[in-house]
């Protein structure tokens, strides 16, 4: 008679069939991407250029309420630099919560890792979120003087963590949205309370202003320490190692927590659609 595997065996046996099934089948999640790019982009007149363009005019909208109108100090760069780090984790937070639904007819014919559309979402994101920075120099070495520095390699470790983070987010948001249609209606309210707590159109200083309950919801913040990473690698801003382990933390719980979620109710997903 043969005995079962041990359970942590048998586990560790799934994860890595499972992850070499996702693997064998990235060119799939690379051109179901694409594909979502060209066919969301076809009707407008400037494509993907809208993955930047939003984030963008945003950012001066907010530049020119506070930066103008009420005098504030805040720079250029430093608005933009934190609207796009945003603006890419709430893109994918969004894109995972469709990815599934608007997917439903291919999980009805085809057999595939369900985990390949948050990944073909973020995949997509990516992509903007890339032509963002390119569009970050273009304004910040004119306006603001800054140029890319040695502080960018930075950023080998700054975009991973963040891509762990976003599909651990985007995980989450498709796990939930198939049996809670209601999340899609939720998550803009979502996204703006957590724009106004991340530090981007508000200086660090104004921490100090405010009361220790406000102070430790801020710093507990996920967006805190990642955007302060992304300053110190895009604009030379003083490295705090203490935001980049809260970084590394925030990602790698994140991604655990969300894959394992998906994962684990990923075969009863096509009884909901």
């Amino acid at each position: 008679m043969t005995l079962p595997a041990p359970a942590p065996v048998y586990y560790s046996r799934r994860v890595r069939l499972y992850l070499a099934d996702l693997w064998s089948r990235r060119d799939f999640a690379w051109f179901l991407a694409m594909g979502n790019v060209k066919a969301r982009n076809a009707s407008t007149a400037l494509g993907l250029l809208w993955w930047v363009i939003n984030p963008l005019l945003l950012g001066l909208v907010y530049y020119f309420v506070f930066g103008i109108l009420f005098e504030s100090a805040r720079d250029i760069s430093y608005l933009l630099t934190g609207m796009f780090v945003f603006h890419f984790t709430s893109q994918a937070m969004s894109g995972g919560a469709n990815s599934i639904l608007q997917n439903s007819k291919l999980l009805a014919n085809l057999k595939f890792p369900r985990l390949i559309l948050p990944i073909s979402n973020l995949i997509e994101a990516t992509v903007g979120f890339l032509a963002s920075l390119v569009i970050l120099y273009a304004i910040a070495i004119p306006f603001s003087g800054i140029f890319p520095g040695p502080s960018i390699v930075l950023l080998l470790i700054a975009l991973p963590l963040q891509l762990m983070f976003n599909l651990g987010l985007a995980a989450i948001t498709a796990r939930m949205a198939v049996p809670f249609r209601d999340i899609n209606n939720l998550l803009p309210y979502v996204n703006r309370v957590w724009l106004y707590l991340s530090p981007i159109i508000w200086p660090l200083e104004f921490l100090s202003r405010m009361s220790p309950t406000v102070q430790t919801i801020a710093e507990i913040n996920p967006m805190f320490p990642m955007i302060e990473v992304y300053r110190a690698a895009l604009l030379g801003y003083p490295l705090d190692l203490t935001h980049l382990a809260w970084f590394a933390f925030w990602a790698v719980a994140v991604l655990i927590v969300g894959i394992a979620l998906f994962v684990k109710y990923e075969g009863q997903i096509v009884r909901y659609l």
